[in-house]
């Protein structure tokens, strides 16, 4: 019974996961923190394992979308390598109760901020043409049938990776639920590329900041991994 549950969060994870660019992480961690009653470590690594298998699913269908951003992607994820690789040895050395009142002071942090941006009106307008067309400088992304153009401020996003790349190895996230977000609201990006840069950056550090958990032993292979692992990547493919 337990396997199947894990399959079924799983395949759920997947699913909304890919939809919103955030690789499941935010639902994972809080799914095995209070109802698996694994310790910080054993959430972080086990979850970040998973959001990689998740992510590099996601991220594949992404390309073949031709929705991703790549030099955006690929400098998010050098970015955010670093703090990915610490983390790991920060959440050691953290008890279960200061790692629960961090994790949710985050998760409030970041729903104040999209409340905040929902109130505010879109001053992106859209042209209902089989063609979407955003402000033109520094990117383009041609899809086929869509045309994505619009600019962002690279040396802010880069360092904004960074910090994300670290809070997202110490909480097992993969942080995508902040970056999402944060690249529409904040730097521009349309929907969709936003949703499909993230997946791809978050399959790279991801895997190198799990990879680091792996080898801590922060990992709880079964039946958490091997029971969730199948179900996200039948849900990151429905997702996509």
């Amino acid at each position: 019974m337990e396997f199947f549950l894990l399959f079924l969060v799983g395949l759920g994870t997947g699913v909304i996961g890919a939809i919103t660019g955030t690789g499941g992480g935010i639902i994972l961690a809080p799914i095995l923190l209070i109802f698996f009653g694994l310790g910080p470590a054993l959430v972080a690594g086990t979850t970040l394992a998973l959001v990689s298998i998740n992510s590099i699913s996601g991220a594949i269908m992404y390309l073949r979308e031709k929705l991703v951003d790549k030099r955006s992607g690929l400098i998010f994820a050098l970015a955010a390598t670093p703090g990915a690789i610490l983390a790991p040895f920060a959440v050691k050395q953290v008890s279960g109760d200061i790692f629960k009142v961090l994790f949710g002071l985050l998760l409030v942090s970041i729903a104040i901020y999209l409340f905040y941006r929902s109130l505010r009106p879109s001053n992106v307008s859209l042209k209902k043409t089989s063609t979407v067309t955003f402000t033109v400088k520094q990117r383009q992304i041609n899809t086929g049938t869509e045309i994505y153009k619009y600019e962002f401020n690279e040396s802010l996003g880069t360092m904004f990776n960074f910090f994300l790349g670290f809070v997202s190895a110490f909480f097992g996230t993969g942080g995508g639920f902040v970056r999402t977000p944060i690249l529409v609201t904040a730097f521009g990006f349309p929907v969709k590329v936003a949703v499909a840069t993230s997946i791809f950056a978050l399959s790279i550090y991801a895997t190198i900041g799990a990879a680091v958990h792996v080898y801590l032993g922060h990992t709880e292979w079964m039946p958490t991994f091997m029971a969730t692992a199948p179900g996200l990547i039948i849900g990151s493919l429905l997702g996509v």
